[in-house]
């Protein structure tokens, strides 16, 4: 792709963005969704990880840098939503919106896919699986996963891997 067309891809993104009230501070984040890799935000100096695009609470924005992340993690809380409160939403109710606590550490809100509502818990082992949305953005949507215990090595999270 030439640079003209990475520079119209790259706006249109930023569009989408802010069209939905996100933050263009996250735009390596959304790039990352569209290339199938679930991005985190990570100090250098004390390797904590973040989401959104933040500065570290004990060194600032200074070593602060995307990183590739496992995508995985389990439900820290959710709700079911049995009424439509948008067209979209229509013919997928009811579904399941859940809180989940990524391996390295940060929360995330989202969808969660691939199972009925009834079997949604608290401590699901869920995983990334990304969506494109009618918003233009590529969403991380999660299914039920295998989580593996320890320290998770940052990995790539496709869509049906």
């Amino acid at each position: 792709m030439d640079k003209q067309a990475q520079l119209e891809k790259r706006n249109a993104l930023l569009a989408a963005i802010r069209k939905v009230g996100g933050d263009p501070a996250d735009l390596p984040f959304w790039e990352g969704c569209e290339a199938g890799v679930f991005l985190l935000h990570r100090c250098a100096k004390c390797e904590r990880h973040y989401w959104p695009a933040s500065r570290c609470v004990e060194h600032g924005d200074e070593a602060m840098h995307w990183v590739e992340a496992s995508g995985r993690g389990r439900v820290y809380t959710y709700t079911v939503l049995h009424h439509a409160y948008t067209p979209a939403t229509r013919d997928k109710v009811p579904f399941a919106i859940a809180v989940v606590q990524l391996e390295e550490g940060p929360f995330y809100h989202s969808t969660v896919l691939e199972c009925a509502v009834d079997t949604v818990a608290v401590d699901l082992p869920v995983e990334a699986v990304m969506m494109p949305h009618e918003s233009g953005l590529t969403l991380p949507l999660f299914r039920p996963g295998r989580v593996r215990p320890g320290r998770v090595r940052p990995g790539r999270v496709r869509p049906g891997a």
